[in-house]
């Protein structure tokens, strides 16, 4: 356990030792950390729009509830352990944590596990069950935004893949859900 304690405020000391060193690198990373949850979603809009027109609304339908139930079910799991696995940001706990912004990380708020790559992800993997090459390019954009959440400052990895496995569990639920409602 501390082998990984170690391994996970490495990586954050690591990533956030990046930041401040170049404004351009900084910006995106702002941009990646804070803004990029809600580009997403503009961007899965304007995809489906130009390139699936041919698609049923009732499939374009399905994937948009899918994500907001899957969304909320995240929310819920985030919010539930939360409170099991408290854990302070990495700027609060450690003076030398460069926070690189004050945007969406309150020092209030909990650390683990991260809300932001949680969101983002489960966009992508709605999309990935529905459309693989253009729900890959959403994964890669999800990753940006957890990394840059440790690039930032607010957050550890492991409150990274936190979020990861939180996405995973909810889209998992919500398929079961669709499936069950499929069968009646």
């Amino acid at each position: 356990m501390d082998f990984i304690r170690l391994l996970d405020h490495s990586l954050s000391f690591w990533f956030n030792g990046l930041a401040g060193r170049f404004i351009g690198l900084d910006i995106f990373a702002i941009f990646c950390a804070d803004f990029l949850i809600f580009v997403i979603p503009l961007i899965i809009l304007f995809f489906y729009f130009f390139y699936h027109r041919n698609q049923t609304v009732s499939i374009f339908l399905r994937i948009i509830l899918s994500a907001i139930l899957a969304y909320l079910i995240g929310c819920l799991l985030n919010y539930s352990l939360g409170i099991f696995f408290v854990r302070l940001r990495p700027f609060v706990v450690y003076p030398e944590i460069y926070r690189l912004n004050d945007f969406f990380s309150s020092p209030q708020d909990y650390s683990f596990p991260s809300d932001h790559t949680a969101i983002a992800f489960v966009m992508g993997l709605v999309v990935f069950r529905n459309w693989r090459k253009f729900g890959i390019i959403l994964l890669i954009l999800s990753s940006l935004v957890g990394l840059s959440r440790i690039f930032v400052g607010v957050h550890y990895p492991l409150d990274i893949l936190g979020g990861v496995l939180t996405a995973l569990l909810s889209v998992w639920m919500v398929n079961i859900i669709f499936r069950k409602n499929k069968k009646s």
